[in-house]
């Protein structure tokens, strides 16, 4: 029994050429079947046809060989018009749209102001008329000063609150300040703090005159260091 031998695999050049050989052969095929159906019946359709009328064949002839371009100028004529047509409808209607989105928008915004206006109105409008009828019912029950005590209280809380509000806002700006200025402040305090490089040795010798390298070396190893 004899052991199979191991299929080689093909490379790409092979299989390029293989897979060109393969098309090759299907429009040879196609073509072929073609010629025989329909091309070669036609030539001996024509060529039976001219052997019997000659004259109408050579006519036909001469009139399809001279139509050929007019009817081919026809086409290309109703192809261009047709693609221009089309490109100038799908402009038309661009510019039609945007137009009538421009209008709209600009009658939307009109809108919409119109209504943040009237909101505006409305709600200081309800706000007075509440402030005006507690106002008014402090003053039908209580008399004139409690009218005027309750229009002060009104102007205390709605201004109290007006100016808690800008306090916050400042107290917040001076604190992000400060803040930046004690950053400022510890930076420059590090860069103060560094050690100097510049080392004073003393270099005096002892009693007897001679100089003293303990200290020398001892400043020697610590400019080093530093």
């Amino acid at each position: 029994m004899s052991a199979k031998q191991p299929t080689q695999k093909a490379s790409p050049h092979q299989y390029l050429s293989s897979q060109f050989e393969q098309s090759r052969a299907d429009v040879t095929k196609y073509a072929a079947w073609f010629e025989q159906k329909y091309a070669r019946p036609a030539l001996q359709n024509i060529q039976s046809y001219y052997r019997e009328h000659p004259l109408v064949s050579i006519f036909a002839a001469v009139f399809m060989l001279l139509s050929l371009l007019p009817i081919a100028t026809y086409i290309g004529l109703c192809l261009i018009i047709l693609i221009s047509l089309l490109v100038s409808a799908l402009c038309a209607v661009v510019v039609v749209f945007t137009t009538i989105a421009l209008a709209l928008g600009s009658i939307l915004l009109l809108v919409v102001l119109t209504n943040l206006l009237l909101s505006i109105f409305v709600t200081f409008s309800l706000v007075a008329a509440y402030f005006s009828f507690k106002i008014a019912s402090a003053c039908y029950q209580d008399g004139f000063n409690a009218a005027r005590l309750q229009s002060i209280e009104i102007y205390d809380a709605f201004f109290s609150r007006v100016q808690t509000t800008v306090d916050q806002k400042s107290s917040k700006h001076s604190t992000s300040a400060s803040g930046e200025a004690i950053t400022d402040e510890a930076h420059e305090g590090s860069r103060s703090s560094s050690p100097d490089s510049t080392v004073i040795v003393n270099s005096s010798g002892t009693n007897d005159g001679t100089p003293n390298f303990e200290n020398l070396s001892t400043a020697m190893k610590f400019e080093e260091e530093y």
